[in-house]
């Protein structure tokens, strides 16, 4: 089912209950959530996508960060240890 939330006077955020893609909006395209004014009354439809989040270290987030993982490029500061 697709859920609504009212997240502000001015906007709602649309997502699935089942994990799965919702698709519609503007531009038409498939989304994990979506926020849109109130005004547009943008609606969206469960696709049968399942929404798949892969999980990171906090080291392969910093070095997303750094710009390592983006760019593959490793020669960015060493992080200090703090011991």
């Amino acid at each position: 089912m697709i859920v609504q939330e009212q997240i502000s006077d001015t906007l709602v955020k649309s997502y699935s209950d089942k994990g799965v893609y919702i698709h519609g909006g503007y531009p038409e395209a498939d989304y994990t959530e979506a926020v849109d004014p109130i005004s547009m009354n943008r609606q969206y439809t469960e696709t049968d996508i399942p929404i798949v989040s892969e999980e990171i270290t906090a080291e392969e987030a910093v070095n997303i960060i750094l710009g390592r993982e983006v760019y593959g490029q490793d020669d960015s500061p060493e992080i200090p240890d703090e011991n």
